[in-house]
């Protein structure tokens, strides 16, 4: 009852989000023949330094770099962090900004089911999505005569969840201490817009986050299966620490 509550408070932010992936990764797909033809002169266009990479990635790797750039690190990395962020930012918030907090806490559940049931429920409706906008896009690709190593197209999706749960949770341990329900949200969506900043500049971008699931780190996992270990790790780390500390934040609130 706590999961299905919580998804109806946010139904329409899920269902925009599903159909803005599909449409937009199906545009990528479809575009993808017409880039392919024009690729080296738009290497010698392009003025930023970090987009010039992903530009020089395509023109090398070819479709494997550009499905991981429009689907994966801009899809799943951008697209679902936003989300991800005014998911979380009312996870807890909410209850304090509508004043409905001693009705939530009222039953006969502990505060970190409350939390866990939420969560998880946070977790499905950011990942069914994306996992279905990769299928799906996956799929269409014989349309434009490529295709892709399913497979290993997963797993690099599923390192890409995890950086997707990391800001989600971090956003959460974030509205355990705020009072309004788009705090949170701001300040994360804030943070991830800074990290996108930095990662175009050429002598700085190596302190963003984005770092973590860029082409550097995704097409190695496409050509030859080298899973990104230690990136990983750091991610999951990051979103048990967030977890942990939200947990205690929301079990000693008074609100």
């Amino acid at each position: 009852m706590i999961a299905s509550h919580f998804f109806r408070e946010n139904r329409m932010l899920i269902y925009g989000y599903f159909l803005l992936m599909h449409v937009t990764g199906a545009l990528s797909v479809f575009f993808w023949p017409e880039l392919r033809e024009q690729i080296d002169l738009i290497v010698q266009l392009i003025p930023l330094d970090g987009v010039r990479r992903f530009a020089e990635a395509f023109q090398t790797q070819g479709y494997w770099a550009y499905f991981d750039a429009q689907i994966l690190f801009k899809g799943g990395g951008m697209v679902a962090t936003a989300v991800a962020g005014l998911l979380g930012s009312g996870l807890i918030a909410r209850e304090a900004d509508r004043n409905t907090a001693e009705f939530l806490l009222s039953r006969p559940i502990s505060r970190a089911q409350i939390l866990f049931r939420r969560w998880l429920a946070g977790c499905a409706m950011l990942l069914i999505p994306f996992f279905s906008c990769v299928i799906f896009c996956w799929a269409l690709s014989p349309q434009v005569g490529e295709s892709l190593q399913l497979g290993r197209l997963l797993a690099s999706t599923a390192h890409v969840s995890l950086f997707i749960l990391a800001v989600f949770q971090a956003t959460i341990w974030l509205s355990a201490h705020s009072t309004q329900q788009l705090r949170a949200g701001i300040i994360v969506l804030g943070f991830i817009m800074l990290n996108m900043a930095i990662y175009l500049v050429k002598h700085i971008w190596h302190y963003s986050i984005f770092n973590i699931i860029d082409l550097d780190v995704l097409l190695p996992l496409a050509d030859r299966g080298a899973y990104p270990w230690k990136e990983t790790t750091t991610l999951a780390a990051a979103s048990l620490v967030f977890y942990f500390f939200s947990w205690r934040a929301f079990s000693r609130r008074d609100f």
